[in-house]
């Protein structure tokens, strides 16, 4: 709330322009867009949700796990990357056979862990944004997105890489982990604030639903955000 409240001043003047990407904002701004938009993907909660979702699927291969490159309280108390976090989640706490596939994985390493997890020998990989270009993996069967740009770029080719033709692959799962505003503000420059950048992860998430065979019941879902933030155009 309060990066927010100080984005919601120093946008109020109509002077500095909100986009995450930051292009003609100050240099204040742009920091606080970056923190916001780090401490969203590293939202803590995170981890418990996805513990939840995966617990169901643990025993199954071929997931793809894309974290963001911030830091989070992991489930032993300790400060560690989202990464790391969730490698720690997986695969010590779950019993899930889980490796991290990072832009530090050594080329050899990574060419082992495509064939393994082709194979099926492991569980899943987590990965920050190195699957998003030049890796072909057409086996995967879920992708679970705890963090992620405004770039459409980056969701499309993150949906195109599970969608891939595989055999024996009939459809593919993306779960998608969104941060909600904590209540409508009562600060008219915090509500616009919160409901330009937030109208971005919606316009992700619809972008996913089109395609989606469960599309009609994420909009059903989606319906009373989109009421609430000035968004039904989505």
């Amino acid at each position: 709330f309060e990066i927010s409240k100080r984005i919601g001043m120093l946008t109020a003047s109509g002077t500095q322009q909100l986009t995450d990407d930051s292009l003609g904002a100050s240099q204040a701004l742009k920091i606080l867009l970056l923190k916001r938009a780090r401490l969203i993907a590293s939202a803590r909660q995170k981890l418990a949700v996805l513990q939840h979702t995966v617990e169901p699927l643990k025993d199954t291969t071929h997931n793809l796990f894309y974290c963001g490159d911030g830091v989070v309280e992991s489930t032993d108390g300790e400060t560690r990357r989202q990464l790391d976090a969730v490698t720690l989640l997986l695969g010590s706490t779950m019993g899930m056979a889980i490796d991290s596939y990072t832009s530090e994985t050594d080329v050899e390493k990574r060419t082992d862990l495509r064939r393994r997890f082709a194979d099926g020998e492991l569980n899943g990989l987590t990965a920050i944004r190195c699957l998003d270009e030049g890796v072909d993996i057409p086996e995967t069967r879920r992708a679970f997105i705890l963090a992620s740009s405004s770039n459409p770029r980056q969701f499309i080719q993150r949906r195109g890489r599970v969608l891939r033709r595989s055999p024996g692959k009939l459809e593919a799962e993306i779960h998608d982990f969104v941060v909600t505003p904590q209540g409508q503000s009562n600060d008219s420059n915090v509500f616009n604030v919160e409901r330009n950048l937030f109208r971005r992860e919606l316009a992700r998430i619809v972008e996913f639903a089109k395609l989606a065979v469960n599309g009609h019941d994420v909009m059903r879902v989606l319906l009373p955000l989109r009421k609430q933030y000035n968004a039904l155009d989505l």
